[in-house]
């Protein structure tokens, strides 16, 4: 009966192994560093190299993301980066055309990593810069969250149990780090809200720390502002969140 028992319990931890939710990452690298007379492209991002379809879904949103970041006419439809980079080159030929005397070279830089990984969400994180002339460039950070068991992007709304309660603590913790006193209107300081309305920001994401919400340029403020950051440490916002966040031991 013994040799029994544990040849069952055998079976049922090796079938819990095999059957545990693992995703492994690489680096997807692309450059377009040695080809003049075109656009820069540099792309250093986490690509899943599992062939499941978890991996499959997370680095579909992940090329998505790089081809939006990619396409400089709205109305071009591509399905694949290379046919992307192609378009930006194309309108990089005519823009250069049409302004011969304007020879700057475009470019989109984008730098990955996975900056929180549990067996119930992953957080990639995208820090890009994109620059099609003017003045200067425009850098942006993009925040994914990802359930680790289906691959699927986690629409921010779903990070909550409770939205009142963190919206009321991410208002007062954006107001204490900004010295914006809690009786005036939120744009009294010169921020650039909506209406006047405190909001959550766009990009949302696990850390090693705490809950990163980060305003990218432009969002509530100016370009002399920047991004602006705000982390929720763990202890104070885990019992709002969907999914609780673990702090780095």
């Amino acid at each position: 009966m013994n040799h029994k028992f544990f040849l069952f319990l055998f079976l049922v931890v090796l079938i819990g192994c095999n059957n545990k939710k693992e995703i492994s990452f690489e680096t997807l690298t692309i450059s377009t560093e040695k080809e003049i007379n075109k656009p820069l492209v540099v792309v250093n991002v986490p690509k899943a190299i599992k062939e499941t379809k978890v991996a499959a879904a997370i680095n579909k949103v992940i090329k998505d993301k790089i081809i939006s970041l990619l396409i400089f006419d709205d109305e071009v439809v591509v399905d694949n980066i290379d046919d992307a980079i192609s378009s930006l080159n194309e309108e990089f030929l005519s823009v250069k055309e049409k302004l011969p005397g304007d020879a700057t070279r475009w470019e989109v830089t984008i730098d990955g990593e996975v900056a929180y990984e549990t067996d119930k969400i992953i957080t990639i994180d995208l820090e890009t810069y994109e620059f099609t002339g003017g003045a200067h460039g425009y850098e942006s950070s993009i925040l994914l969250n990802f359930d680790a068991v289906k691959g699927e992007l986690i629409p921010n709304e779903e990070l909550f149990a409770s939205k009142e309660a963190f919206y009321n603590l991410a208002e007062a913790t954006f107001r204490a780090q900004e010295k914006i006193p809690t009786d005036v209107p939120i744009n009294d300081t010169g921020f650039m809200f909506e209406e006047e309305v405190f909001t959550l920001p766009d990009n949302i994401g696990y850390t090693k720390t705490g809950l990163r919400l980060l305003y990218n340029t432009y969002e509530v403020g100016s370009y002399a502002d920047g991004q602006i950051e705000v982390l929720l440490p763990y202890a104070e916002v885990n019992k709002m969140l969907a999914i609780k966040g673990k702090e780095k031991e």
